[in-house]
């Protein structure tokens, strides 16, 4: 009882900066979600918290980062578990046990420290949890005790790695397909100087019967702008108009962030980009494409795809399982279609291979520089640049992808953590010339 109570406070500090809602919104929720996951698959009992645990016990963890991912993940998703149960296994533990002065002790405990949802659970609850639920939440309890919250991540670096302890970093599996997209591209390029593996993509999608106009024009926006395929949900959507300058035919991007979060503290810096917007010239075939389709129908086309609000069973999905099942499906359609682009490939091509890869020419080219890159991305940071890109191109190649693009803009300006204080830059950012 007195743990669940220690719990229980840990778990309403867990919350005090972003509540599950937000995190639900942002996306962040799913990826905590894939963490416990993967740290359940090395546990005997499926259990992500005592995976944690013994590996922390042993010192096991690549990078003090690593860890942090996993703590934070694990952290938010006790405080949740526990939030939910607790109340439950309160009731059925004063059932048992109905003493007078333990009533009247859990009694002022809850109406002092306990939300009115909590205190509802508390009297309509009628069974007790049943064994798997009780070892959840017995484990939720055990996590949040042993590991408590750090809303501001303010611990981060007070775990040491036992650094004789050699690890092999294994790339990440966007990367990875970069990679070998770009070595096959080079051993195309032996006999034929002008190969590109987009080309070669795009004319797959062309080619593609099942794929209809809004499919197509949504992986032409993935490839030229490197947007997150949940950007594509009724619950923001991406504007695309076009125009001429000089002659010249132009497409203009203006992308409503997914991945936001205000500030909270001083500590607690404001993440990514409400709105950016990307210009560029047409040059490539899927921007000529698109410029020819949005010019059939008027100037202004507005990408957005709506998902069933409910599963096959008839089961209600919230709008975060709706956005997940958007993006699985858009990304069956993308690997679909690259296994016949590319059938000798070993690798996945997914929505993110083209995120990686558009930031990839945005560096390797070398006319932006990081505050732009960011903005492009749709990040408030330059510090999460090293997560993308890293294939293994040469400096300086040359890409019409990235020569095309015109003018970088976003709502909020980029700190620059390369230096010593904030960067105050102007977010009309155009390349280097």
């Amino acid at each position: 009882m007195s743990d669940s109570l220690i719990a229980y406070a840990f778990a309403q500090e867990a919350n005090r900066l972003y509540a599950a809602e937000d995190l639900i919104a942002s996306g962040t929720w799913q990826k905590y979600e894939v963490r416990a996951a993967a740290l359940a698959k090395k546990s005997p009992r499926d259990n992500p918290y005592e995976a944690f645990l013994r590996i922390d016990m042993a010192g096991g963890w690549e990078t003090v980062n690593t860890r942090q991912a996993y703590r934070s993940a694990l952290v938010r998703l006790a405080a949740q578990l526990v939030i939910e149960s607790a109340p439950v296994f309160w009731k059925h533990q004063i059932s048992q046990r109905p003493t007078a002065k333990a009533t009247l002790q859990l009694s002022e405990w809850l109406h002092k420290s306990v939300d009115s949802a909590s205190i509802a659970r508390f009297r309509a609850a009628q069974r007790p949890l049943n064994k798997t639920d009780y070892e959840s939440f017995r484990s939720a309890v055990a996590f949040l005790v042993a590991q408590p919250p750090d809303p501001s991540h303010q611990a981060l670096r007070k775990y040491k790695i036992d650094r004789s302890v050699k690890f092999r970093r294994k790339p990440n599996a966007q990367i990875a397909s970069l990679r070998a997209l770009n070595q096959h591209q080079d051993r195309k390029r032996k006999s034929d100087p002008t190969y590109c593996w987009f080309d070669t993509y795009w004319q797959f999608v062309m080619a593609d019967d099942d794929t209809g106009d809004l499919q197509r024009a949504m992986i032409a926006t993935l490839i030229l702008t490197g947007c997150r395929p949940v950007e594509f949900s009724s619950r923001l959507g991406i504007e695309v108009s076009i125009a001429d300058v000089d002659a010249a035919k132009r497409l203009a991007f203006k992308i409503n962030g997914a991945k936001t979060a205000t500030k909270k503290e001083i500590l607690v810096e404001a993440k990514g980009q409400t709105i950016r917007q990307i210009t560029l010239g047409c040059h490539s075939p899927e921007a000529l494409w698109l410029y020819c389709h949005i010019s059939r129908s008027g100037n202004h086309l507005v990408l957005r795809q709506a998902a069933a609000p409910c599963s096959s069973s008839g089961k209600v999905l919230s709008i975060a399982e709706q956005e997940r099942l958007l993006t699985n499906s858009l990304g069956k359609r993308i690997k679909k279609i690259a296994s016949r682009a590319f059938p000798r490939l070993k690798h996945n091509v997914t929505p993110y291979v083209f995120r990686h890869a558009f930031a990839d020419a945005l560096r390797t080219e070398g006319r932006f520089d990081e505050q732009a890159r960011a903005a492009a991305l749709g990040q408030q940071s330059t510090c999460t640049l090293g997560h993308y890109g890293g294939s293994n191109r040469r400096k300086n190649t040359q890409s019409v992808r990235s020569r095309q693009i015109v003018c970088i803009e976003a709502s909020s300006p980029v700190r620059d953590y390369s230096r010593s204080f904030p960067s105050d830059i102007r977010m009309n950012s155009r390349p280097r010339l």
